[in-house]
């Protein structure tokens, strides 16, 4: 039985260095960023992911090697699944993409349209309710990653009331689609112990410009009952609606190799930290922790290394430059 689940998605990414050169595929998607967050600090983790009958073994074999458990990864009849290239610029930035075919094109040319066929696509490469393994309903708490609305919403229904503590990254708006409107099928906050927005989906949702304070009671009306904030370089804000100061957690400052996955393994962290101290500033440091060991590399197998140890040093710093 997995102490901490992580649901969501898993993908192949293709890395386009700035000289041109390509690494090899990476394992990513933000279930495995996730569970990699959470192993850091507690190695009974299991995933919950859908991939497609083509997806290489070798890319799931690496985290079971590492002792995640990879029971709840099911494999599809459909050669469909979640595939990207990662473009970095000579400047640090990067650009997203679908790995070719005629998404790419219709991404590139009419985004609008992709939010209207791609949806489905989308929910056909999300796990469901149906994968989660019964073993892991046993499990002390679960991190529900970004994924398709309907998908996420149908697992959080599945785990509610027998999971005591879950944690929800809220998905981003589909491309094309206009900012400033929450999802109508966004999964029930009100079963959800703590809702983990990153800064973009706060605009996204309700707006760009809109300040931080009306976003989050923006979420507190969808029911939320506690959200922590992802601030990217400016670390993440811990909002408890019984709580009147609202603390700043900093980031620990490290070499930035790829930004990917670093939410998703922030919020594994948070859930690891959350399970073992019950205060939810602290696991907010934890979640911190996993996400500076992830962007020292690329792909999600990278941190699957980094001992308790490791992370504890970190940890020590983080927890001194709490605000």
């Amino acid at each position: 039985m997995s102490r901490i689940i992580c649901i969501g998605g898993a993908s192949i990414d293709h890395i386009v260095l700035a000289d041109g050169s390509r690494l090899q595929p990476q394992a990513g998607g933000s279930a495995f960023y996730a569970a990699v967050g959470a192993h850091m600090w507690n190695k009974d983790v299991g995933v919950v992911a859908l991939v497609s009958k083509d997806h290489p073994q070798e890319l799931i074999d690496q985290f079971s090697e590492a002792g995640i458990d990879t029971a709840g990864v099911a494999r599809s009849d459909s050669s469909l699944g979640l595939e990207g290239t990662i473009t970095y610029q000579a400047d640090g930035t990067r650009l997203l993409g679908a790995q070719g075919g005629p998404l790419k094109f219709i991404e590139r040319v009419f985004p609008r349209l992709l939010a209207i066929i791609g949806y489905p696509i989308w929910q056909k490469v999300c796990p469901r309710a149906e994968h989660i393994p019964d073993e892991y309903m046993q499990a002390s708490g679960a991190m529900l990653a970004a994924g398709a609305y309907p998908n996420q919403s149908e697992c959080l229904e599945a785990i509610h009331g027998h999971i005591p503590q879950i944690v929800l990254d809220p998905p981003p708006l589909m491309p094309g689609v206009a900012h400033g409107r929450v999802p109508s099928d966004l999964a029930d906050l009100t079963k959800v112990d703590y809702v983990l927005p990153s800064e973009q989906e706060i605009q996204e949702y309700f707006g760009d410009g809109i300040s931080l304070g009306e976003a989050i009671k923006g979420f507190y009306a969808l029911g939320a009952r506690n959200v922590v904030v992802k601030l990217g370089k400016r670390g993440a804000k811990v909002f408890r609606q019984d709580l009147e100061s609202v603390p700043t957690i900093p980031i620990f400052s490290t070499q930035v190799v790829d930004v990917t996955g670093a939410g998703d393994a922030f919020g594994g962290g948070f859930l690891a930290g959350l399970l073992e101290t019950a205060d939810p500033v602290l696991a907010a440091c934890y979640g911190a922790v996993s996400a500076s060991f992830v962007i020292e590399g690329f792909g999600a197998h990278y941190a699957l290394g980094v001992t308790r140890e490791q992370a504890e040093e970190r940890l020590d710093t983080l927890k001194a430059g709490v605000v």
